[in-house]
């Protein structure tokens, strides 16, 4: 039985941090880019991380929540004050994972929301571990996870659970944690993760979770952060939670950057291109090689992200 989510309009997604910003490539029909009249002035600031706005329209109402925060607690909230987006009409944050790439902003990008109100933050109970990654060249990644106490002093109001979750009026599917269901996405072996006290080989960082938007006519939007799930695995898995074949757009991080994940390049774009999603919008951990099979695979489909674009579905 199909978990949902019920139709949009339409939907935009802001891109607030990435790891790249390039003010030279053209605005299209989905891919709006920012100004740059005065962008030696107060420029974009790219790090690595990422963090998305996501406003969707359904019987005339508008709603917009926000993905991840960013790595440095500035970086978001200055790139949000360049582009003159408005978060004070934010509903909802939704945390894809716990690394700090992903949730170091989340203090300070609450201070663009509401006030008034508390601003509720869905999360997966892992996401407040202690992580890190050690490399093969024998250099650690530290991952500090977000703090509950600090998060709810700051104004939020947790949610956490491991759970395919409805928000706005069923209208956004967070996928909870990602089925994994073929044989080459089968996570990061350099990842450990806290528990107990003691760092424990942790690959398959369960609290990896994506946005399933479906939108009128279009089919399926789906917005990583990471996807160490695998994007192929989320991508089966939003199509089994929603009942729907057709993928409209895939966007955001699909981590295969890196030694590691390069040799499952190749198979992930075949079964990608197989998918055949009308569009492709790689982002930050997704990795410059792969970035390029996707673009030489997909050329149709194939949109190259930058820091301030707005992209219509």
């Amino acid at each position: 039985m199909p978990f949902g989510p019920k139709e949009v309009d339409w939907a935009e997604i802001t891109c607030l941090v990435d790891n790249a910003v390039d003010v030279l490539l053209p605005t299209t029909d989905v891919a709006k880019r920012p100004k740059i009249d005065d962008w030696f002035e107060r420029p974009l600031i790219a790090e690595h991380g990422f963090s998305s706005a996501i406003t969707l329209e359904a019987n005339g109402k508008k709603r917009t929540l926000l993905l991840d925060s960013g790595l440095d607690p500035m970086v978001a909230v200055h790139n949000v004050d360049v582009l003159g987006f408005d978060l004070s009409k934010c509903e909802i944050v939704v945390s894809s994972h716990g690394h700090i790439d992903h949730a170091g902003g989340l203090l300070n990008i609450i201070k663009k929301t509401d006030p008034t109100r508390k601003v509720p933050l869905i999360i997966h109970p892992h996401a407040f571990r202690n992580r890190v990654m050690k490399f093969p060249d024998g250099r650690l990644l530290p991952l500090p996870a977000p703090k509950r106490e600090l998060l709810r002093d700051a104004g939020y109001e947790i949610t956490e659970t491991s759970s395919p979750t409805l928000l706005m009026d069923d209208r956004v599917l967070v996928t909870g944690e990602v089925s994994r269901t073929n044989n080459f996405e089968t996570g990061n072996p350099i990842h450990y993760a806290e528990v107990n006290g003691k760092m424990e080989n942790d690959p398959l960082i369960k609290d990896d979770q994506a946005i399933v938007l479906m939108v009128k006519d279009k089919g399926l939007v789906v917005i990583t952060g990471c996807g160490h799930s695998g994007i192929v695995n989320t991508l089966n898995y939003a199509k089994e939670l929603t009942g729907e074949d057709k993928i409209n757009a895939v966007m955001g991080g699909m981590h295969l950057s890196g030694g590691i994940f390069e040799p499952i390049i190749p198979r992930t774009v075949d079964e990608l291109t197989t998918m055949r999603p009308a569009l492709v919008i790689p982002c930050h951990c997704t990795g410059l090689k792969a970035t390029n099979e996707m673009m030489r695979s997909m050329p149709d489909a194939f949109i190259q992200n930058t820091v301030g674009t707005t992209y219509t579905f």
